[in-house]
């Protein structure tokens, strides 16, 4: 499975998407603390609250998207499902970067991040899927085992520590936040080399 470059592109990746994801969910709320005077646990329940929602919704309408893509234009379903990542995640990375970037207030704060989040959970349905289909039939359960296991060693596990190690030496914290929804970049550039690779 490790020499399998398609689903090593993928499951690093994916890496990268849970750093990114597993930074916000841990610093948005103390960001939107500190940047808008919010209390801390207004900011984390609605913090919480988008996190759950456009998790909820992106992975539906991801799924949902996944199945009218393969029906309209059949061929191969693991190349569809890494050109529908690529492009979602294309779509959610300007999103993700200018919430935290732009100067604006907290409403509008919340409408990117709640846009971004959206687009770039609709990417787990068919990412999912070309873990899966990746690999072997007989592989399928290891492949997904290592996946989870490699995307939460190389995104969640780190990237709260390492974010706020950032956050507590630097003294911009939206560049900090903003540096952080740039490393979405990755998962454009591995996602993309696994679509060029599975063709």
């Amino acid at each position: 499975i490790l020499c399998n470059k398609v689903w090593l592109c993928a499951v690093l990746g994916y890496g990268a998407f849970t750093f990114v994801i597993g930074a916000f969910a841990v610093w948005g709320p103390s960001y939107v603390q500190s940047q808008f005077g919010a209390p801390l646990d207004e900011a984390d329940l609605y913090f919480g609250a988008t996190a759950v929602l456009t998790g909820l919704l992106g992975t539906a309408a991801g799924g949902m998207l996944m199945d009218v893509v393969t029906r309209k234009f059949g061929g191969d379903v693991q190349s569809s499902s890494l050109l529908v990542t690529v492009l979602l995640t294309l779509a959610a990375w300007p999103f993700c970067v200018a919430t935290f970037c732009l100067p604006s207030g907290i409403n509008s704060f919340f409408a990117l991040i709640f846009i971004g989040q959206f687009l770039a959970f609709a990417t787990t349905s068919p990412l999912n899927g070309v873990i899966l289909w990746s690999v072997e039939p007989h592989q399928r359960v290891l492949s997904m085992a290592l996946a989870v296991v490699g995307m939460h060693l190389l995104g969640d596990v780190p990237s709260p520590v390492i974010v706020g190690a950032m956050l507590e030496n630097l003294s911009n914290k939206s560049l900090t936040m903003t540096a952080t929804a740039l490393w979405l970049g990755w998962c454009v550039v591995l996602w993309g080399v696994a679509f060029g690779l599975a063709r």
